[in-house]
């Protein structure tokens, strides 16, 4: 069963109805978030509404179970799955098109016609 994690979270909090679903009380961060969504500031009150409102995450995503252990959510972060690419610089866009889709770190080095790229795909929660 697929897991509710921080970017459900964000991704939740984007639509209306669910931010008017969630209690009184959480009104404040609410508003806090909206103000500026984008920030990393917000990540505490994604955590929270993991925590301790996690039935109205239930709701909204019905199938889907409700990260709780944080200690698995660090150690999945600090997973890191390396590919090195050396290739001359013609053949580059190709060999990075053959990459599977997702988010990525990349580390570009170059010398002459020459490319090598460390590739590290990160398998994000939040």
């Amino acid at each position: 069963m697929k897991k509710i994690g921080l970017m459900d979270v964000k991704a939740a909090l984007k639509d209306s109805r669910f931010r008017d679903s969630l209690p009184i009380e959480l009104q404040e961060d609410v508003a806090s978030y909206l103000h500026n969504p984008g920030c990393a500031c917000n990540v505490p009150f994604y955590r929270k509404l993991i925590k301790k409102h996690s039935k109205y995450l239930q709701k909204y995503y019905p199938g889907r179970e409700v990260m709780m252990d944080e200690k698995d959510e660090i150690k999945k972060l600090a997973e890191n799955n390396w590919t090195v690419i050396n290739c001359k610089i013609f053949e580059l866009e190709s060999r990075l098109k053959q990459l599977v889709p997702g988010r990525k770190q990349l580390a570009i080095s170059r010398y002459e016609d020459d490319v090598t790229i460390i590739v590290n795909e990160i398998d994000i929660l939040w």
